[in-house]
């Protein structure tokens, strides 16, 4: 019982920061998607390439550009921006990407 008293405090906190942790920083392919076709990508390539950069750019990164998107920026605009701020590592996926996906 004294060991669960001492380390009551630290139980909670990993308790309740484990699942915000968890969430952290993985790439939400609906907002993608979104912005996308809002920046005039038709919808079906659109999908296609918002999980194929999933499965291989920076969750960060990701949310980064498509909430640029969404906002109304251009997507050559955004992925300008996202570079400047993440790193040029992040584009090399986005080509492959759009390889498969956009005719």
């Amino acid at each position: 019982m004294s060991y669960l008293k001492k380390n009551l405090k630290l139980i909670t906190i990993t308790a309740f920061a484990l699942p915000f942790l968890a969430g952290c920083g993985s790439p939400d392919t609906d907002q993608m998607k979104a912005g996308l076709i809002r920046s005039g990508m038709p919808a079906a390539q659109a999908e296609c390439f918002a999980q194929k950069a999933a499965d291989t750019v920076d969750g960060d990164a990701y949310n980064y550009m498509a909430k640029l998107m969404n906002e109304g920026v251009k997507e050559s605009q955004a992925k300008s921006r996202t570079r400047r701020k993440y790193g040029p590592e992040f584009q090399k996926p986005l080509k492959e990407a759009r390889k498969a996906c956009v005719q």
